[in-house]
């Protein structure tokens, strides 16, 4: 059956008003006339004195924090990352890790709070700094997130009101993977790919995630056309002829851990704006800012 524009324009409303899915995974969430801007962060871990925190954070005990010198670069970073947004996001996509946890490991150190309610409230704190129209959040690593099996991502996308999603049906606001469809691009979000330490390699884990997706397609009722990974901590970008990937930045620079494996590369801090335009052209546009604090170097004479 061949359907007029006006009523396949009518069909979507109806089931973007009904918060509805497709094929039991895609959600669609518009095809404006125009384009549409999307906006794509992770690995903000909340809590840590390594990373972003709002100018007040607030304890459960009523001890008062004061940013560190890095927390204080790191949200001068934010306030500029939010200027260089060029359009409001339909889609804010939260993929993963949006709190670092109690560091159980360590006991609790590097934490200006192990308390995760903490940093959910100064996570969502953070949130309502950056503009969108709808959020969309994935789950990241258990560690960080899971404590006595509760899961304080699905916790935060509560508080936050972000969009209802599971992969395969069911109520819920988080899942390991988020599908959705912009301007008909299908886009396919989860957290966790493969890391390499030198920057040649890292496009391989991409491209590996790439190709076995592209043999998962006979499994599949859609094409993936841009598919976004997380937990690396820096910015990369694989194209083939009719599917793109990229990782996020984080908000969280190198602590004690890093250190294990010698001195760690600095992240790439900041999130991704990717542009959809109406006719299916896509725009990807890191803003990555520059890290502009460096370690001391004690003098002698």
């Amino acid at each position: 059956m061949n359907l007029t524009n006006k009523q396949k324009e009518q069909i979507i409303r109806y089931l973007i008003s009904h918060d509805l899915t497709v094929d039991g995974a895609i959600k669609i969430l518009g095809r404006a006339g125009s384009s549409i801007s999307l906006l794509f962060g992770s690995d903000f871990h909340v809590g840590s004195i390594y990373s972003l925190c709002s100018p007040d954070p607030v304890r459960e005990d009523g001890l008062p924090i004061k940013q560190t010198i890095q927390q204080k670069a790191l949200w001068g970073i934010f306030e500029k990352v939010i200027d260089r947004i060029t359009k409001k996001p339909k889609v804010f996509v939260v993929n993963g890790e949006p709190i670092d946890g109690g560091n159980r490991r360590s006991l609790g150190r590097g934490c200006w709070t192990t308390h995760l309610g903490d940093q959910v409230d100064d996570f969502c704190k953070i949130v309502k700094h950056i503009p969108y129209e709808h959020l969309l959040m994935t789950r990241g690593s258990a560690y960080h997130v899971d404590l006595d099996g509760t899961n304080f991502e699905e916790i935060t996308a509560r508080q936050l009101d972000a969009d209802n999603y599971r992969a395969y049906g069911g109520s819920g606001k988080t899942d390991y993977q988020v599908n959705f469809e912009v301007n008909g691009k299908i886009f396919n979000a989860t957290h966790h790919v493969g890391f390499a330490r030198w920057w040649q390699y890292r496009p391989t884990a991409l491209a590996q995630e790439m190709v076995k997706m592209h043999f998962d397609h006979s499994k599949r009722k859609f094409h993936t056309d841009v598919m976004v990974r997380s937990h690396v901590h820096y910015y990369c970008q694989v194209k083939f002829l009719n599917t793109l990937s990229f990782t996020t930045p984080a908000w969280k620079l190198p602590d004690p851990f890093m250190y294990k494996s010698g001195l760690p590369m600095m992240p790439d801090i900041g999130m991704v704006e990717v542009i959809v335009e109406s006719n299916g052209d896509i725009e990807v546009n890191p803003i990555v800012e520059d890290i502009d604090i460096e370690p001391m170097v004690k003098h002698y004479t």
